[in-house]
């Protein structure tokens, strides 16, 4: 018995408990329901900011409401200490002296205020002395021989009162005992003034609070509404993430999915075109608002030609597999001396490969640039072949030609396919100078000395005019002696810190 009767305590100090976290994951459930619900945002946060005032307002109206009630209450017991206490002090030694005539006099005359309805004076026994006006139901249980004023509130039909008892002292000593009743009707017709006007106050208040609240909810969710409009014109949103909110939120979060995954996919289109053309091309491929279109403009610039000598003879003898893993090591440090000296690399053509400098952004000293690289390229080579030969690979030796002038830089293909590129004779002569140019050496035309090199004029060579394949008329070449060249620009320092660059 004492079991089941311990199992069922348990049992009831859980329910409340249980019932309050019932409730609250209740009110969890509905409150994510309207607000992940479909119900235009204004109109949600209408709601929303008007219950809150409504809540706020009710509290505060009935907390006004109750403070007003204990402040009138206040008010009549004081008043009614008041009176009470004076009878009191000038009724205990006519009560004591048993003048009944007096004490009637007494009370009458206390008794013509209008919130006194009556009062009455008792003797020790409770007997009634002497009494005026209207007498208060239940005295006889209201209070006597209690210490103390006591009071009881009682309405009869004709009148709402309120009796106060309070034992008469005369000499320490309890001579009887005195009721007051007093008329609350005056006190509960202003009470009733305060509470309507409390209620109509906060009536209005809360219609006012409503309609700001509403006119700010539409307000502060115009421009939301505004970008959810704009986002459905993207259209095509994919699941890539799950959005709960069906309202104007759930609609621009949906949106900011879809910008955001194309954000995404656009960087790695970005990086993979980048790979394919040089980064500066790709850009300015991607910067064209109006399109790209066939054409070009005519630039002024340089154009540097580098290939492996003997490369037929090299692939002849190994896998190709091999041969493409000579190429890319290769090539890619020459890329990157290009990309140190300002130049673009246009194309590679299997052993070959062609830098542009001058286009497709403008340079005022190409020439000087397109020099450099070729004196770079060939030191860089030196270095990357004595890495190669203590690792047992094989090494490879190039020829370098370089020619300066204007040439036609755009895209040239058709619609379906075009490149960027440049064409024109200075391309056409940096060609036939690569050909031309000695293993390790760099041939570059007069035009390109003239426009700026690296190191002292000496080092370079003049071979007079040469009459080039496929041309009528000659062109003033010259030869670089890279040694020199190198020497004089300090370059090992810059191809240590190229590797290490590398390396890292």
């Amino acid at each position: 018995m004492n079991s089941i009767r311990g199992t069922s305590e348990r049992l009831a100090h859980a329910r409340p408990g249980h019932g309050g976290s019932w409730v609250g994951g209740l009110l969890h459930r509905v409150w994510r329901r309207y607000e992940n619900s479909s119900i235009p945002l204004g109109l949600k946060w209408s709601l929303s900011i008007a219950a809150l005032i409504v809540v706020t307002m009710g509290v505060l109206g009935f907390y006004l409401i109750q403070q007003q009630e204990a402040g009138y209450r206040s008010q009549v017991d004081r008043f009614s200490q008041v009176i009470v206490d004076q009878l009191v002090r000038v009724s205990g030694e006519p009560l004591m002296a048993g003048d009944t005539l007096g004490l009637q006099i007494l009370l009458q005359r206390h008794s013509q205020s209008p919130l006194i309805l009556g009062a009455a004076l008792l003797d020790a026994d409770g007997v009634v002395v002497a009494e005026a006006g209207v007498s208060p139901p239940g005295i006889a249980d209201a209070g006597i021989h209690r210490r103390g004023v006591t009071s009881w509130d009682w309405d009869n039909g004709e009148y709402a009162a309120v009796s106060y008892v309070s034992p008469v002292v005369y000499q320490d000593v309890t001579a009887g005992y005195l009721t007051v009743s007093i008329d609350r009707s005056p006190l509960e017709t202003d009470l009733q003034v305060t509470r309507r006007f409390l209620m109509v106050s906060s009536m209005l208040m809360i219609l006012l609070g409503v309609l700001l609240a509403s006119m700010l909810a539409h307000r502060l969710s115009r421009p939301i509404e505004r970008l959810a409009r704009a986002g459905e014109a993207l259209g095509g949103v994919g699941p890539h993430g799950v959005v709960e909110r069906r309202d104007e939120i759930g609609q621009v979060l949906e949106t900011f999915q879809h910008l955001a995954e194309g954000a995404r996919r656009k960087n790695e289109v970005e990086a993979a075109f980048s790979r394919y053309v040089s980064p500066q091309v790709a850009q300015q491929v991607l910067a064209n608002e109006t399109g790209v279109g066939l054409g070009g403009d005519c630039v002024a610039g340089s154009v540097l030609f580098c290939d492996i000598v003997g490369f037929t003879e090299l692939s002849e003898s190994r896998d190709p597999g091999e041969v493409a893993a000579l190429l890319n090591d290769y090539f890619g440090y020459f890329a990157l001396a290009a990309e140190s000296c300002g130049g673009t690399v246009d194309k590679f053509i299997g052993d070959c490969i062609m830098i542009v400098f001058g286009a497709p952004n403008a340079q005022p000293y190409h020439e000087l640039h397109a020099t450099t690289c070729g004196m770079l390229i060939q030191e860089l080579t030196r270095r990357f072949n004595k890495i190669r030969t203590a690792r047992g690979q094989a090494t490879v030796m190039l020829r370098v030609g370089i020619s300066s002038g204007p040439m036609l830089a755009g895209n040239l293909g058709s619609v379906e396919r075009m490149q960027y590129t440049v064409v024109g004779d200075t391309v056409n002569i940096a060609a036939r100078l690569c050909a031309l140019a000695e293993p390790g050496g760099v041939t570059l035309t007069a035009a390109t000395l003239a426009g700026g090199h690296p190191g002292a004029a000496v080092h370079y060579r003049r071979l007079g005019p040469v009459q080039l394949r496929g041309r009528r008329e000659s062109v003033e070449l010259c030869a670089m002696d890279v040694d020199a060249v190198a020497r004089d620009v300090n370059v090992d320092q810059f191809i240590d810190h190229l590797l290490a660059s590398v390396g890292d």
